[in-house]
């Protein structure tokens, strides 16, 4: 399945089914969200950890009823009808099966969804060090996945047994959503008798 070539056969017409009557479409982490936790994770001294999941729609069962005929690539099963199991690449609803696949591994692993931001996970942690009680974050953006946390490479080495995560991607953001992240520390200013960090 990692070689290129298999992979573009699992790419299904879409263009050719009409619009199921369900939501189709994978939501996403809101633009202010991702801020909030940043800050959140800079103001708590916790970790943030990104990385993306490979091959994100067809780890997800199918939530539509398809078949198809393969064709002559696929050797003495040619000409067969085959039920598609997989929310493959090009179905209107894999986006949806994908998400609903995602946020049962998110409950599953004790995670629940923000109430103002649904692909916002958060689950009540205690820092082993200090005792410091927190909520970590899961933000998920598709097949995007950042994590705040006192140990988010742990949290994203969970989510990768169930949700392989492609090589190397692991790791400290540059990028994330289209904006360049790097930490930082402002140097202590005195303001009126306050330090301020």
């Amino acid at each position: 399945m990692e070689d290129l070539r298999q992979k573009l056969w699992l790419v299904a017409g879409g263009h050719m089914t009409d619009a199921p009557a369900t939501t189709t479409f994978a939501s996403v982490v809101s633009c202010e969200t991702v801020r909030i936790a940043l800050t959140l994770a800079g103001l708590n001294d916790l970790q943030v950890k990104v990385s993306d999941i490979e091959n994100a729609y067809i780890t997800a069962p199918c939530s539509e009823k398809i078949w198809t005929v393969l064709g002559p690539k696929f050797s003495a099963d040619a000409r067969k009808t085959a039920i598609v199991v997989r929310a493959l690449y090009g179905l209107k609803s894999a986006g949806a099966s994908f998400r609903n696949h995602l946020a049962d591994c998110m409950t599953h692993l004790g995670f629940a969804p923000c109430l103002a931001d649904p692909d916002l996970w958060m689950r009540a942690e205690v820092c082993p060090c200090d005792g410091f009680e927190y909520y970590a974050y899961v933000l998920l953006y598709v097949d995007d996945v950042l994590v705040v946390h006192h140990d988010a490479t742990d949290v994203l080495l969970c989510l990768d047994k169930y949700f392989k995560m492609k090589p190397g991607s692991i790791g400290d953001p540059d990028v994330y959503l289209g904006a360049t992240i790097k930490q930082m520390r402002l140097p202590m200013v005195s303001w009126h008798g306050l330090v301020v960090h």
